[in-house]
């Protein structure tokens, strides 16, 4: 026991000289880059860890080596400024240095380090400005209305990737959703879908809709045809049709029958082998989805005029 004891002391004594000894060591710091433009590529993967030959006593070198295990021993590079317009981007030794000398305690002496700079090598992708659109199904509850169009924030984003690549899509669409029964006003963060070989500015939309309750408000409208020559008349039975709109409560004071319209081109009417038509709204407010024409067929009868 009185051996033991010895020894640990021994080993006591040898430790606390080791801890306040200083001598030269190697450091491995982690490098991580932030604020990587989206319209860019690396040309060369860059540099992921600097190794650094300093100076300190052995307490600092088991913090270190702690440190390291733990991958809380890093820099952080900021690519933000890097130019679309260039080709390469450089952060020279000084800056490194001053981003290495943060995370480096007081006393530690950095005598060099291996990269001593590091050279960003890239080249800018084509881009291409694409609308999003909404996948999966968003839908009201019963008796409930969207009173206008989803609103997506930012309804466009900027896509970039090989021109080819970029030049097989017309829209960037959200991850596939499922939101049904809504009845209250409406806000998501939705994720987009981002091709293969594609990247986008961003990745995440917002999505909103304003949602409130509907009643129906009818109308009686006239069958209006366009392009009649003059020697010409048609006759529409019936000539005037039943609309009925499904409309938010809000709206419901402010529409009135001028904000639509029922209309049918007499060059369609002239080919026809039947002697009638379908009917659609050829005129209504936006926000105005939902509507019923009754009858939507009826039959017409061209005539000549014999008052010319």
């Amino acid at each position: 026991m009185v051996f033991l004891g010895f020894v640990a002391l021994a080993f006591g004594f040898w430790t606390l000289q080791y801890i306040r000894q200083k001598f030269d060591f190697e450091v491995s710091m982690k490098v991580r880059y932030v604020h990587i433009p989206a319209g860019i590529v690396f040309s060369d993967t860059p540099p992921q860890e600097i190794t650094l030959y300093v100076q300190d006593k052995g307490g600092a070198y088991l913090n270190y080596l702690i440190n390291q295990e733990k991958e809380s021993l890093y820099i952080t590079v900021d690519l933000e400024a890097i130019s679309p317009g260039r080709t390469s981007y450089v952060i020279d030794q000084v800056a490194l240095r001053n981003l290495i000398d943060e995370k480096l305690y007081a006393t530690t002496y950095l005598k060099s380090l291996s990269p001593d700079k590091i050279e960003i090598v890239y080249s800018p992708l084509a881009q291409k400005e694409l609308p999003v659109t909404v996948s999966g199904t968003v839908s009201p509850a019963p008796g409930y209305l969207f009173s206008d169009s989803i609103r997506i924030e930012p309804a466009r984003v900027i896509a970039y990737g090989n021109k080819s690549a970029l030049d097989r899509f017309q829209d960037i669409k959200t991850r596939p959703l499922n939101y049904s029964n809504i009845d209250k006003n409406w806000s998501v963060s939705a994720g987009l879908q981002v091709p293969e070989g594609v990247s986008l500015s961003v990745d995440r939309v917002k999505l909103s809709a304003t949602v409130e309750e509907y009643t129906e408000k009818t109308f009686e409208l006239p069958v209006i045809c366009y392009n009649v020559p003059s020697n010409r008349r048609v006759r529409f039975f019936p000539s005037m049709v039943g609309l009925g709109v499904r409309v938010g409560l809000s709206k419901y004071p402010q529409l009135s029958k001028s904000d639509f319209e029922i209309a049918v081109n007499y060059d369609d009417l002239k080919v026809k082998t039947t002697a009638n038509c379908s009917l659609t709204l050829t005129r209504k407010p936006s926000g105005v989805e939902s509507y019923r024409i009754a009858p939507d067929v009826i039959e017409f009868l061209i005539e000549k005029r014999s008052d010319l």
